[in-house]
C-alpha cells in the first residue's frame, strides 16, 4: 500500500491464525511499515538486518523482546528502536496474540547518493510538467 491516508491496522489482522502474520501497511521510498501478529507460543528467533533500522511498537498483547542482549517485556505502548545490524528477537510467551507495528527504514550509505538524486529530480520534474 502506498496511498497517502489513514489506516485502521486492526482491520488487517487475523487473530485466529496460528501462524505469524506480516501484513504490509505502507511503503514509501526508504520507509516501510508492517503489522506483525505473533500467535501464542510463537516467535521470531534472534536475527539482524545490516541494511535497515527498525522501530517496534506494541499495539496489543505482550511478549518478550530481546535487542542487543537486553531482554524486556513488551506490552501496549512499548516502543523499541533497533539500529541496523543489532541482533534482536521476539517471543510471545502468553495465551493471547501479540500485535506489533514494525516500521523500518533502509540505512543510507554514500553509494546511494546517485539513486537519491535521480529520484528527487524525477519527483520535481513530474510536478513541473
Amino acid at each position: 500500500m502506498t496511498d497517502v491516508g489513514q489506516l485502521n491496522i486492526h482491520s488487517y489482522k487475523n487473530l485466529r491464525s496460528q501462524e505469524i502474520q506480516q501484513v504490509p501497511l505502507f511503503q514509501h521510498e526508504e520507509l516501510h511499515a508492517e503489522l506483525l501478529v505473533i500467535p501464542p507460543g510463537q516467535g521470531i528467533g534472534r536475527h539482524s538486518h545490516p541494511g535497515r533500522h527498525e522501530l517496534l511498537d506494541v499495539v496489543e498483547g505482550s511478549g518478550t523482546m530481546e535487542v542487543g542482549g537486553l531482554v524486556c517485556r513488551g506490552g501496549p505502548g512499548k516502543c523499541l528502536f533497533v539500529p541496523a545490524g543489532t541482533p534482536h528477537g521476539l517471543h510471545n510467551d502468553t495465551e493471547r496474540p501479540w500485535v506489533l507495528r514494525v516500521t523500518h527504514q533502509e540505512r543510507l550509505f554514500p553509494r546511494h547518493l546517485g539513486r537519491l538524486v535521480v529520484r528527487a529530480l524525477r519527483g520535481r520534474l513530474t510536478r513541473w510538467l
